[in-house]
């Protein structure tokens, strides 16, 4: 029993890694801008966990860092849409400001950036039983997004992914955003909706 348990997780996990398919893992169509303003269009492969960005252009790949790259924008097939990233000083480990690649979901009087990153989750499967009658437990990557604010000013808030903390940075609207979060059924921890309440939020500024 105890064999075939593990043949299972070892099934499954298998799978769940052979299935998914993650955009920073993949190459892209796209363009980018250089900060001497030169610009390459091809395909492009971005890596956020070490801020480097490769694009294939005229039978040759180029390998640029954040220190180099103003902006550069992709066409993602995975969600059937084009995405944008832009290079902001920001201290992502420490005090010291780097060169660091954010996406832009909502651009306006206040700005949502997001960056992903792919880890290693334990997740439980109820169709499948071990011989102590538990669902079996297994790893597999997920993608998470971490969220950022930047205001008029030119500052860099994380976003804890909290209701409360979100009506204190929206505080000017707090109420109408409350509403509309309500009305509309919106969580504050959501991709889709909190970029629909953050230019809920811009509109009404």
């Amino acid at each position: 029993m105890i064999k075939q348990t593990l043949f299972l997780v070892f099934i499954i996990s298998a799978f769940a890694v052979k299935a998914q398919e993650f955009p920073s893992e993949i190459w892209h169509k796209g363009m980018l801008v250089l900060v001497n303003e030169d610009t390459l269009v091809g395909k492009i492969k971005y890596n956020l966990d070490q801020e480097l960005v490769q694009v294939e252009s005229d039978k040759k790949i180029y390998t640029f860092s954040g220190k180099k790259v103003f902006y550069f924008q992709i066409f993602d097939e995975t969600v059937d849409s084009y995405r944008e990233f832009y290079v902001l000083p920001y201290a992502l480990v420490n005090q010291y400001e780097t060169p660091i690649f954010f996406e832009v979901l909502v651009e306006g009087r206040l700005t949502l950036l997001c960056r992903e990153k792919i880890i290693d989750k334990t997740v439980q499967d109820p169709n499948y039983i071990n011989a102590y009658g538990s669902a079996i437990s297994y790893s597999r990557k997920v993608l998470v997004y971490t969220y950022y604010f930047l205001d008029d000013k030119g500052i860099i808030t994380k976003y804890s992914l909290k209701k409360k903390d979100l009506l204190k940075i929206l505080a000017k609207r707090a109420d109408k955003v409350d509403e509309y979060m309500r009305v509309n059924n919106l969580r504050a921890d959501k991709r889709y909706d909190l970029s629909r309440i953050i230019a809920f939020y811009n509109g009404i500024i």
